[in-house]
């Protein structure tokens, strides 16, 4: 078998062309451009707040940071997921003509997405601090939880740009899925008001550990436990694995029925 080298530094050089321009992409032809991007989780959380504060009369301390992280956090995970689900079938043409690592495309769409979240966080950081939220050196452990989240993103990304391929309405159900689990995980509430016996099942999602944790570390709410933390690390490292594993084996094949 002959080998190929592989040229890292011109494979990385596409991904970041690539992800700048998914990025660039996702607002062309907008006015606002990548206004968007932080206007789309800061109205979503207006009307919550609202909701939850003036008719539900919630109570959690920091409540304003605290609906503020979740919200941009899922947003970033919906955004992602849905990129990454397209990135193999929104290249058809590029797929036939040129030939690079076709997971360079999932990864760029997915990365893109990660762009428009650290301008959030920006946002994030100046309604915690006029909302009184002391600095904590735990702020730190939170970029271990930034990597998990990439992880766990580009694992479901990779697994369903894979299975979209065969099964275009996985798009509507993803997107079903999406809104489900908006209510079902602990964006716009702590788990500390989630029925003890219903956490351990919560948990089973990544993204209920992501959450809960990144608040604890970011805004000093709710708590954190080494299992978890780890749980959490390790679940989505496992999904990544799983995902470009998948993608491997199938790719081939996928490519054949674009």
């Amino acid at each position: 078998m002959r080998f190929i080298p592989i040229d890292f530094p011109y494979i990385l050089r596409l991904f970041v062309a690539l992800t700048w321009t998914n990025f660039k992409m996702r607002y062309y032809g907008s006015i606002l451009g990548y206004v968007w991007t932080l206007l789309k989780p800061l109205a979503l959380f207006g009307v919550l707040y609202f909701v939850y504060t003036f008719v539900f009369n919630q109570k959690t301390p920091h409540y304003k940071p605290f609906l503020l992280l979740g919200i941009m956090l899922w947003d970033l995970f919906s955004q992602a997921t849905m990129a990454g689900m397209m990135g193999f079938i929104g290249n058809y043409q590029m797929i036939r003509k040129v030939y690079l690592p076709r997971i360079i495309l999932v990864a760029s769409a997915v990365s893109a997405a990660f762009i428009g979240l650290f301008f959030n966080l920006i946002i994030f950081a100046l309604f915690a601090f006029v909302d009184g939220v002391p600095l904590h050196w735990r702020v730190l452990w939170f970029l271990p939880l930034l990597i998990a989240l990439y992880l766990l993103v580009m694992g479901i990304g990779l697994i369903l740009s894979i299975v979209v391929v065969k099964v275009r309405d996985m798009i509507s159900l993803w997107e079903v899925a999406i809104q489900l689990g908006f209510w079902l995980t602990p964006v716009i509430y702590p788990m500390s008001q989630v029925p003890e016996k219903l956490r351990f099942y919560m948990f089973i999602n990544p993204m209920s550990g992501i959450l809960t944790y990144s608040r604890f570390l970011l805004v000093g709410i709710g708590g954190l436990t080494k299992s978890g933390y780890c749980y959490v690390i390790a679940m989505s490292c496992l999904i990544f694995l799983l995902g470009v594993f998948i993608f491997t084996l199938k790719e081939g094949e996928m490519t054949e029925d674009l």
